[in-house]
């Protein structure tokens, strides 16, 4: 009974380490992401015409919300 505790106890560590993991890699995509927002951003302002902006605006804007999820 005990050998199933240690194995138990193994499998939760893994378990928070795979999480931990995860969580750093979700972090770490949202920065990415919001910086390629602010590109896009930085770069609509150049020589866009004004639907060209708006739609790349509603793209980032949809960019942003997915990176704060």
């Amino acid at each position: 009974m005990m050998g199933s505790d240690m194995a138990d106890g193994e499998t939760e560590r893994e378990l928070k380490h795979e999480l931990g993991n995860a969580q750093q890699q979700k972090l770490a995509l949202q920065h990415l992401l919001s910086k390629a927002v602010d590109e896009i951003e930085d770069l609509v302002e150049s020589d866009c015409n004004d639907d060209q902006k708006t739609e790349a605006l509603k793209a980032a804007a949809r960019l942003r919300r997915a990176a704060s999820l």
